[in-house]
């Protein structure tokens, strides 16, 4: 027969192993980077300003063509936009980025568009990745649906990552309303033109392997185009004021929000 004393050791030891190797298995699950993250933030240096300037010479075409043609469309890679990510963002508009996220890029999967970047809440850098599917239901309308929300590789309650979406959209003029459809969160955003004129239209946003593509047309009987063109960062910042730590939350806490989380699905 097992003595009293031996079986309580044994059973101290199970409890302390358990107190220890729970939060360490939240931390290792919390800061696990998708190996498709990584992939990406690994991308040389030179290989991403070849990248950007493709980048930036196609956006160029395409405000050349929304304005002196009726239809225009255009082809961007998930490597152009992460190099422009990588390279100009943090040093023309850094300071439109909140202070806690570091290194965001995005995937051009089949209908659907992961954005991943790192946030950083003291003790814990985790990786937070979102997977939306986008659609255009009509002209200037845009739908995405959002089918996973992680940490690392823990699911995140979607209510509070949606509500701050929905808050900086109106924050910076973005008609945005919220609805639920099979249980999924899905955010509608309408551009809405001038009333007098309806110059631009974007029709249709179609999601490939590593492309995005945009199309739509230019209605030049409703005056002359205005070209769109890229705000200054001066303009940007009377715009758009970075927003201060003490007047906002952290973007997103996930320890928090998990411990919010009775039921996490997968």
């Amino acid at each position: 027969m097992r003595k009293p004393g031996k079986r309580a050791l044994t059973i101290g030891l199970l409890i302390l192993s358990t107190l220890v190797a729970v939060p360490a298995l939240i931390w290792v699950s919390l800061t696990h980077q998708p190996h498709f993250y990584r992939a990406i933030v690994q991308v040389p240096r030179a290989q991403q300003a070849e990248k950007a300037r493709q980048f930036v010479a196609q956006s160029l075409q395409l405000r050349n063509d929304i304005i002196n043609e009726p239809s225009w469309e255009a082809i961007f890679s998930d490597e152009e936009v992460n190099a422009w990510l990588a390279k100009d963002l943090v040093t023309e508009f850094a300071d439109q980025v909140p202070p806690e996220v570091h290194e965001p890029r995005i995937v051009f999967g089949l209908d659907r568009i992961t954005l991943a970047f790192e946030l950083d809440q003291g003790p814990i850098r985790s990786v937070i990745w979102v997977v939306a599917r986008p659609r255009v239901p009509e002209p200037n309308v845009l739908e995405l649906t959002f089918e996973k929300i992680r940490a690392g590789v823990l699911p995140v309650p979607s209510e509070r990552v949606i509500e701050q979406i929905v808050e900086q959209a109106h924050a910076h003029g973005l008609d945005v309303r919220r609805e639920d459809v099979e249980g999924l969160p899905v955010l509608v955003f309408q551009y809405k033109p001038n009333s007098e004129r309806e110059d631009v239209l974007l029709e249709q946003v179609q999601i490939r392997e590593g492309q995005i593509r945009l199309a739509g047309r230019s209605n030049r009987n409703k005056g002359e185009v205005d070209a769109p063109v890229l705000p200054t960062r001066k303009v940007l910042q009377s715009k758009f004021p970075r927003r201060k730590s003490q007047e906002k939350g952290p973007l997103l806490s996930p320890v928090s929000s998990l411990q919010r989380t009775t039921s996490p699905s997968s």
